[in-house]
């Protein structure tokens, strides 16, 4: 159960997905919390594309949103970053670190998109038209997650490597450290679902909105049993009033 939570149901590509945004904390010694943020928006977001691999850009309304991104986290405890090597990743982080010059950021391809192999940047239309087989394969809750494009990874496949990522950068800091992924909707949510413990072919039932703040913490005495979730897609710096592209 998440504890201070507020869970809002969305209807998307025929999935209920979960919008849930929680600002309670563990009085807990010795917390170890990840947070993570996806990355702003980018001209394939906009045009829902299957970017994948794909090294593109933010757009404008993408700058804007890193730069309110900065402005949230530039006053919270952080001990370290770690960032996605695409450069829609770096740039959302970019103004946090000219905000926080004392970080350096450490790129990885362990928090890359899935690949789609021959099918980036494909409209969810084009995959369904032109792999219809595979399209549906990928919807199917028994199959989705062992299920890929031509070239490309499955769920699972991608879910390994951040889960090896993921384990290799908690046993590096101690457990009561603070510790920034910046990311994509697909190694957000493969990190969650690794590290709370629930089936990957639910993943995609958590809405991870560009520009989002979500939070897991856990610590050494209950670890084993699975982290909890602290926020979820917390977008309360993106309002309108604030993003202001002009």
């Amino acid at each position: 159960m998440v504890r201070g939570c507020t869970l809002i149901p969305a209807h998307t590509a025929d999935l209920l997905l979960i919008h849930v945004v929680c600002v309670k904390t563990w009085d807990v010694e010795d917390l170890t919390t990840i947070y993570l943020v996806r990355h702003g928006e980018t001209e394939g977001n906009a045009s829902n594309l299957a970017q994948g691999f794909s090294d593109v850009p933010l757009n404008d309304k993408g700058r804007a949103q890193a730069k309110l991104v900065g402005e949230r986290l530039k006053n919270w405890h952080l001990n370290a970053i770690y960032s996605s090597d695409s450069q829609r990743a770096i740039q959302t982080a970019e103004p946090l670190l000219k905000l926080r010059p004392d970080f350096e950021i450490e790129t990885t391809p362990d928090l890359r998109e899935k690949n789609y192999g021959v099918c980036e940047n494909y409209s969810w239309q084009q995959l369904r038209d032109e792999y219809p087989e595979l399209f549906a394969k990928m919807l199917d809750v028994k199959t989705g997650s062992d299920t890929k494009f031509p070239e490309g990874e499955s769920d699972r496949e991608q879910s390994d490597r951040v889960a090896k990522f993921t384990d290799a950068v908690v046993e590096k800091h101690d457990d009561d450290e603070t510790i920034l992924f910046f990311g994509h909707g697909g190694s957000i949510r493969s990190a969650a679902a690794y590290l709370c413990k629930f089936r990957l072919e639910y993943k995609w039932r958590l809405q991870t909105d560009n520009a989002s703040i979500s939070a897991i913490s856990s610590a050494p005495t209950w670890r084993d049993d699975g982290w909890r979730i602290e926020r979820w897609n917390d977008t309360n710096h993106l309002s309108l009033a604030q993003l202001d592209l002009a």
